[in-house]
């Protein structure tokens, strides 16, 4: 029995252990144990399929292999057996990659780590089971540029183009600081390096990992997870942090000439490594809830890792706009709407908008007040909470008091855009998470919470009066 055999009995063994009732609603979740990062999302044969980093055995990171999922509505998934798993013919474990649908080809592009030593291959399948396209990595060591090794050389983005296949890796330099590698081939097996797209001046972080690449509207965008990354006001907070460029992409130079400074992705405590994917007339990506730095675990577990609910991308000037896929519309249920103005320091509960597993939508118009907030998943002991300052322009999200018990991180404020007393929010409440978009998605924040499920109120309160029209749709 190889190692993705024994992977998958001990799958299907343990799996029936943990109750649809252990789980998020609608946020995808290993059926068992580990995982961190998303592989391979993208459309193939009608379902999207998502890939990820996976340890079966546990609920912390161990042996790589990639799990494996597909789905028509981001909510109901079909597992499917593991995909890769660490043996003898690779001789390492499957670190993070990407996919590509080629006519009846999936194809899928990873990481091999082995001895500290990470090198890329390709193997190609059918939708379930995979087959690499050769006995040793694709693009090795070897083919590294002057002032690179083999330490810290990984997560490939594969795209094909004018019958030519594209990849780009992340690669640390003799500097230590992460670039962006391209690399070519016309069948898969032969590669070519050809050039640095973009690199790290050493304003970002040190090393950077799973980098996307991709058009949006008329412009390119570069999206990089970048490590050790140090805050600058109210920017770059994670030290594991999701930043992005916006610019163009020179195709004679092979060169991407970003117009904007890296921005800040998700200003959340739990958003990384995102994969994007064009289907449809439409970019869509998911990330993994979770962060490096706060790896706060549920005590009594057997599973640990979700991703965000997949979000809609569109670029507005040099912004990138994200709000959830329209999938989800399919799944409402009990739907409420009310309106009420809140007056000077009296909260407000309406028990109609109980839930923890529900979107709500938001809007705000401000009559005559400072300050707004908004505690999600609550009751008397337990909440997190948004709080808006209408005359500074800033959003605060607090899960001081989400039941964690355990040092974290547990604050954020942002700036934010009010105009003329306006402000929109839409929020995805989950039992393991809260994701807050802002102004139809110009700032997200997402957050694991780990609160008792019958805190399950929201309750309103003002320093004025603020009139705001409240949509509920629950999740099933």
């Amino acid at each position: 029995m190889n190692n993705k055999e024994k992977a998958d009995e001990y799958f299907s063994k343990n799996k029936s252990k943990i109750k649809d009732s252990d789980r998020p609603v609608y946020h995808f979740t290993p059926d068992i144990g580990w995982m961190n990062d998303p592989n391979g999302f993208s459309y193939f044969n009608g379902e999207y399929h998502l890939f990820y980093q996976y340890n079966p055995y546990d609920i912390k990171w161990g042996p790589m292999h990639w799990g494996h999922a597909k789905t028509r509505d981001f909510v109901n998934w079909n597992r499917l057996p593991v995909a890769l798993a660490p043996d003898d013919e690779i001789k390492g474990q499957c670190f993070s990659g990407t996919a590509i649908a080629d006519n009846d080809k999936h194809i899928l592009m990873y990481t091999v780590h082995s001895n500290d030593k990470e090198e890329q291959t390709v193997e190609i399948g059918d939708g379930v089971n995979y087959k690499a396209v050769s006995d040793k990595p694709v693009i090795g060591i070897d083919k590294l540029p002057k002032g690179f090794g083999g330490v810290d050389f990984r997560d490939p983005k594969i795209w094909k183009e004018d019958n030519i296949y594209y990849c780009i890796a992340s690669a640390k330099n003799d500097r230590g600081l992460g670039s962006i590698l391209l690399f070519k081939s016309k069948d898969l097996i032969e590669w070519k390096y050809v050039g640095i797209l973009f690199e790290n001046d050493g304003k970002y972080g040190k090393m950077w990992e799973c980098p996307d690449f991709f058009k949006l509207g008329n412009k390119y965008v570069l999206v990089i997870s970048v490590m050790g990354m140090q805050a600058r006001k109210r920017k770059y907070f994670n030290g594991h942090q999701v930043i992005y460029f916006v610019g163009d992409y020179d195709k004679k130079s092979h060169k991407f000439i970003p117009d904007t400074k890296g921005k800040t992705f998700d200003f959340g405590f739990d958003f990384y490594a995102p994969q994007s994917l064009y289907a449809g007339g439409r970019t869509l990506s998911v990330a993994w809830l979770h962060d490096w730095s706060n790896d706060l675990t549920l005590d009594g577990a057997k599973w640990c890792g979700q991703t965000t609910y997949p979000r809609e991308l569109r670029l507005e000037g040099n912004d990138i706009y994200q709000m959830p896929a329209g999938e989800l519309e399919s799944h409402y249920k009990n739907k409420y709407h009310t309106s009420f103005i809140l007056n000077r320091n009296k909260e407000y509960i309406d028990n109609d908008l109980n839930s923890r597993a529900a979107r709500f939508d938001f809007d705000i118009e401000n009559i005559a007040a400072d300050k707004l907030t908004l505690f999600l998943a609550a009751n008397d002991e337990y909440n997190s909470f948004i709080k808006i300052n209408m005359k500074k322009k800033t959003l605060k999200f607090s899960r001081r008091f989400s039941g964690l018990c355990k040092d974290a991180i547990d604050e954020r404020k942002i700036d934010i855009d009010i105009c003329d007393g306006q402000l929109s929010l839409s929020v995805l409440v989950d039992r393991f998470s809260i994701e807050i978009f802002v102004n139809k998605g110009k700032e997200v924040l997402t957050s694991r919470i780990y609160t008792p499920f019958d805190a399950n109120e929201i309750r309103f309160l003002a320093d004025g009066k603020l009139k705001i029209d409240v949509s509920k749709n629950e999740i099933e």
